[in-house]
């Protein structure tokens, strides 16, 4: 039925344009991506992510008309609704949801495909893309990228920062090939290799200005009278912080979610508010007096920094020797 249906003859902005298979023939003038031909269905800019047709059609640079042909082109081929309206927009259905999912791994191996390609015809020898949890962004992440390029300069090297749920998403994708991340206790071995890098306990951080740094002792309860920047709401380790304190019979202080190493460091640079981040992390920033480790055990579940990539792909020479280039990093610390 698609073999049948994809011979057809389609308009430019119809299926031709986003076939599942991304089998658009691409003539040799063509300066469009390799993806171009499934970028349609790309999740990241497409209804599914917008909830709305006419954002989506700005974002390919078609006419709100033309993305509504193909949507109903593409669901005339797999035969049934892949979007239905409802009071916030378009909401995809189970069907769009899971082909949104495949179109998305289809375009992540096509843009990988596509930066390969171009570090070959530069006379490169492959590409890698690195995927790292924001918290370790400004250790380890950095000597490691230094010394994999001093090793491997003839290596594309890419990095994504984001969140440990957005890397894992794009590691399952192929968007990136490793992730430096927190590895959680119920990660599927099966699925996953990982090579543990170290564990260290959260902890909490402040200016070298701090009043709290000229005290004697620091306990919990003293903490609390200042405001927090902690870990995002309703994740593991904000939850965990909260019970503990209830726990210990501490009052809430005022807490901000925030994934980001420079929207904490600004934020303690007032001498007010605590920064709660990894403690190999604060190490750092410690020993370079940006920042006081305050001696208070938080007591919270410790999970280790790990390099994470997929059983299921080949481990690369270049995935490998990232990870070997991590671990000496995180060992010389």
């Amino acid at each position: 039925t698609y073999s049948r249906a994809c011979r057809r003859s389609r308009p430019a902005t119809s299926m031709s344009c986003c076939r599942i298979t991304g089998s658009r023939r691409l003539h040799t003038n063509d300066k469009r991506p390799l993806y171009a031909g499934v970028s349609i269905w790309d999740r990241r800019t497409l209804t599914a992510e917008f909830g709305n047709l006419s954002k989506a059609a700005v974002q390919l640079r078609m006419t709100q008309s033309g993305l509504s042909r193909a949507i109903v082109d593409m669901e005339e081929y797999v035969g049934g609704q892949l979007f239905e309206r409802t009071s916030k927009g378009m909401k995809p259905t189970a069907l769009g949801a899971a082909l949104c999912r495949h179109a998305n791994r289809l375009l992540s191996g096509f843009r990988k495909a596509e930066i390969d390609l171009a570090a070959v015809s530069r006379g490169d020898l492959g590409s890698l893309s690195v995927g790292c949890f924001s918290m370790f962004s400004s250790w380890p992440l950095p000597d490691a990228v230094r010394k994999f390029r001093e090793t491997l300069p003839r290596i594309t090297l890419s990095v994504e920062i984001a969140t440990h749920e957005k890397l894992l998403e794009d590691l399952d994708s192929g968007a990136v090939d490793i992730l430096i991340s927190r590895s959680p206790p119920g990660l599927n071995a099966q699925i996953y290799r990982t090579t543990p890098l170290l564990t260290d306990p959260a902890v909490l951080a402040c200016s070298t200005q701090h009043p709290l740094v000229t005290s004697s002792t620091v306990s919990l309860d003293d903490c609390v009278r200042y405001p927090w920047v902690t870990a995002l709401p309703e994740s593991r380790i904000r939850l965990e912080l909260e019970n503990k304190l209830r726990e210990v019979g501490c009052v809430l202080p005022s807490l901000v979610g925030a994934l980001s190493i420079d929207f904490g460091r600004e934020m303690v640079s007032t001498n007010e508010y605590l920064w709660m981040l990894p403690g190999s992390v604060a190490a750092v920033f410690h020993a370079r007096n940006e920042l006081h480790v305050i001696p208070v055990a938080l007591g919270l579940t410790e999970s280790p920094l790990s390099a994470i990539w997929r059983r299921d792909r080949l481990s690369t020479q270049h995935v490998r020797a990232f990870a070997d280039i991590l671990a000496d990093v995180v060992a010389a610390k």
